[in-house]
């Protein structure tokens, strides 16, 4: 995949700041990446899960290692749509979509 920009974009702050531009967390994620990303999925019977693991981010995509008899792989074959967190300097990032 080429290098893309999110969809949309939302600032979660409580102070009511402006979104900052994508250029801020693209930069720190070509540059060092995440030390620790966690996957949110949803089990079969709706409840939540969450795991940290080992992702990497290539020129606009996250690649992730993940075992198809885990409970995150099991999840996302069942239900694709999830979320990646982590933390870059200075800021809390989030992405949501599907797997």
């Amino acid at each position: 995949m080429t290098d893309r920009e999110p969809t949309e974009t939302t600032n979660l702050d409580r102070y009511g700041h402006d979104v900052f531009p994508w250029s801020r967390p693209h930069e720190l994620l070509k540059s060092a990446g995440p030390e620790t990303v966690f996957l949110g999925t949803t089990r079969p019977d709706g409840r939540p899960h969450a795991a940290g693991v080992g992702a990497v981010w290539d020129d606009g995509d996250f690649y992730m290692v993940i075992g198809p008899g885990t409970r995150k792989g099991r999840n996302l074959t069942a239900k694709p749509a999830c979320t990646l967190a982590c933390q870059l300097t200075g800021l809390d990032l989030v992405f949501e979509g599907e797997a």
